[in-house]
């Protein structure tokens, strides 16, 4: 099977999480069919540390937001690529949860 898809990636994606957020207490992740969402439960913050990847017209949007005062924002028409870019936005969010977080 050919993972052209966030729905196709799921188990990967998944993986990647429970790898990556291992240590990180209070990290939830949230999948659907044309998106997933990471978020950090933090209730001295309202608007908490997150990433999103949603899928939109064969487009593929990747979205970083620390917590505090940092956005970042890529899109993608390659699911590899935007899976590498996700990947990459996720270690950010754990080592600086880690390293910040409570």
């Amino acid at each position: 099977m050919i993972n052209t898809s966030i729905e196709s990636n799921h188990i990967a994606i998944e993986n990647l999480f429970k790898s990556i957020f291992a240590e990180v207490s209070n990290a939830s992740i949230d999948l659907t069919e044309n998106s997933v969402h990471i978020k950090h439960n933090d209730e001295t913050n309202p608007d908490s540390a997150s990433i999103d990847l949603i899928e939109v017209d064969g487009e593929y949007s990747i979205i970083y937001w620390d917590g505090y005062s940092l956005a970042e924002d890529e899109t993608e028409k390659d699911i590899k690529k935007a899976l590498k870019i996700f990947k990459r936005f996720s270690k950010k969010m754990a080592k600086n949860l880690l390293r910040f977080g409570s």
